[in-house]
């Protein structure tokens, strides 16, 4: 295990627990051989034994078909909004919405300092500013935000929707394609390369999307997945350091910490953070979405006929296909639903904010006429997702170049959707059917 300041993104750990592999979407530098397993730890004395649940939250029954749903089976089913499990070294669960919600949004008594459990992973794998906290974070996030401003969102619609048009013009005439591996997984990349002013070419050395997940078991990555990031963006930082260009690079070079020039280890943790921040996030949303659009022909005609629907059915759809699963360490004693949270206990918030019935009702309806409302899809608070308005952006040009070449589409009935829950949920494969004569001439 190398020791750096870099840490995780939107990468997998192939976790071994008692001998069986786990691609459980985490967001984490390396792969790990741990072999504390899902071997429960005993339940402490400040936890109500009604508020037990033995739950493991990377291997939810059913979360191959639908993790999203094997969510809110455990909300449905749970005692409480609140629940303790003894598995990962034990952790709290919150359920409920508003709780997630507060969770997030109160950094005082909720660091971000560890993202994920087991705690004894999540220590190993600091990333800034991901996992700092105010008033440590504030430098690195106003680099951040400044990198993913409006201008930066202005700059990439036309690039996406050159990206998406050629992608789709090459697959329509095919009547079938994987929307994964055929379509999205190659748009973010592209997009950085085109942001970050380098060939697309140079993407290739990196992991492409979920390639962990379709290893044949037992295999081994001949390198850590984010020492691949982390080697490819040094080389990138040092070439602009030597060559300033009109590009994301140079801007984040730009930047100032504290009043200092950023040094380049922390320009790679931001430039981390910058590039795979949107890889496998928007991959996965973008790909739930045409999941369902396929089966909702109705939502898809209304579409089609009026593409001004389309940054309203992206928000309504963001909410009910929430991916993000996050942990928060307790910095202070509190109360939440009437179970008191020690200091050091961890806390999980899964995507259920946006499902939440009390909330929003009729949760599992895209309805584009749904009043607005927060659902921590992005999470909430000082690290609230900085690249969320990037990202609806991307998917929404996405989204409207599929449509006007591909209209009509199904789910293949022989090519089942996989999934795979974790802290990243992850679409696997999505395969579709139309028929080409339908298909845009």
């Amino acid at each position: 295990m190398r020791s750096s300041n870099h840490g995780y993104s939107n990468r997998e750990v192939e976790f071994r627990c008692g001998g069986a592999k786990l691609g459980v979407p985490c967001m984490i530098e390396d792969q790990i051989d741990l072999t504390m397993g899902d071997a429960p730890v005993p339940r402490p004395s400040h936890v109500p034994v009604e508020r037990m649940v033995d739950l493991d939250i990377y291997r939810l029954p059913g979360s191959g078909d639908d993790f999203l749903r094997a969510w809110m089976e455990v909300a449905e089913s749970a005692p409480a909004r609140v629940i303790w499990t003894p598995r990962n070294g034990g952790h709290w669960v919150v359920l409920g919405g508003t709780d997630i919600a507060h969770v997030y949004s109160d950094h005082e008594h909720f660091s971000s300092k560890i993202t994920l459990v087991p705690r004894k992973w999540g220590e190993l794998y600091p990333l800034r500013p991901t996992t700092l906290d105010p008033p440590e974070h504030q430098p690195y996030r106003r680099i951040l935000t400044g990198l993913l401003s409006s201008r930066t969102v202005r700059r990439s619609i036309p690039i996406v929707r050159e990206l998406a048009s050629r992608a789709a013009e090459g697959i329509r005439h095919r009547g079938a394609c994987d929307i994964v591996a055929d379509y999205a997984a190659a748009l973010p990349l592209a997009l950085f390369a085109a942001l970050a002013g380098i060939e697309a070419d140079r993407m290739a050395v990196l992991p492409g999307y979920a390639a962990h997940l379709l290893a044949d078991e037992g295999t081994d990555l001949p390198e850590p997945v984010m020492d691949r990031f982390t080697t490819f963006l040094r080389a990138l930082i040092a070439e602009r350091r030597a060559l300033p260009g009109d590009d994301i690079i140079t801007a984040l070079l730009a930047g100032q910490i504290d009043g200092r020039p950023i040094e380049d280890d922390e320009a790679a943790d931001v430039a981390t953070a910058l590039l795979t921040g949107g890889l496998d996030t928007v991959v996965s949303l973008f790909a739930m979405m045409m999941r369902h659009l396929a089966g909702e022909d109705a939502l898809r005609s209304r579409l089609v006929a009026d593409p001004e629907l389309l940054p309203a059915a992206v928000r309504e759809m963001t909410r009910r296909f929430a991916i993000m699963t996050k942990a928060r360490l307790v910095r202070a004693e509190q109360l939440l639903d009437g179970v008191t949270l020690k200091a050091g206990d961890m806390v999980v918030m899964p995507p259920l904010h946006g499902l939440d019935p009390t909330i929003f009702p009729d949760p599992l309806r895209v309805d584009l006429t749904r009043d607005a409302a927060p659902h921590s899809a992005y999470g909430n608070g000082v690290h609230r997702c900085p690249g969320a308005q990037l990202a609806e952006a991307e998917m929404t040009v996405m989204l409207k170049e599929w449509l006007a070449r591909i209209p009509n589409f199904m789910l293949d009935p022989d090519r089942p959707v996989r999934m795979q829950g974790g802290v990243l949920g992850t679409v696997v494969t999505c395969h579709l059917r139309w028929d080409t004569a339908t298909a845009a001439p």
